[in-house]
């Protein structure tokens, strides 16, 4: 319940403020997404790879397990880093990079995976895709106004971007 309460409150605007300082640095993603509103949400999923808001998750397994070689023994937990899980370059080549239509972002595990899926992955979505068109469809512009300031654990990204528009007339 802790989780799914902080993660809800805080998540967003760790994120949302991550997403659009990448934004305001690219005017050649902010100009291709607003004459291209349908390829809003493969940015927006591109975005939740790259920037993963919430670090990760730990796990206590009730038995001994091997994965990926090692072995990971009974009621010591280890640590899935997803921010580091979600630029793996085996998996993601060019890892470290947004890249925008990547084949293989089902792959991503920003929203964990499996019986430890968030619930809220869908209306997160939704609010991040709604976000930019939002911001996309009432301005003509935006920047970077100030020092950005990053988040503190456990999220990552920033905790504070302030930002210049320049709205539509």
């Amino acid at each position: 319940m802790r989780q799914l309460l902080v993660t809800r409150m805080v998540a967003p605007s760790v994120f949302i403020g991550t997403m659009l300082a990448h934004l305001a640095s690219d005017k050649d993603l902010r100009t291709m997404v607003r004459a291209a509103p349908s390829r809003i949400p493969a940015a927006a999923e591109e975005y939740l790879r790259l920037y993963t808001p919430y670090r990760g998750m730990s796990r206590t397994p009730t038995r001994d397990v091997v994965i990926g070689g090692r072995l990971i023994r009974k009621d010591e937990p280890p640590a899935l880093v997803y921010t580091s899980a979600n630029r793996d370059e085996r998996v993601f080549p060019d890892g470290e990079n947004f890249v925008l239509d990547r084949p293989n972002l089902r792959e991503a595990i920003q929203f964990g995976a499996g019986i430890h899926a968030c619930p809220g992955a869908p209306l997160a979505r939704m609010m991040l895709v709604l976000t930019l068109e939002e911001l996309l469809a009432a301005t003509t512009n935006f920047s970077v106004a100030g020092e950005i300031l990053t988040a503190r654990w456990a999220e990552w990204g920033t905790r504070s971007v302030p930002l210049a528009f320049t709205g539509r007339e």
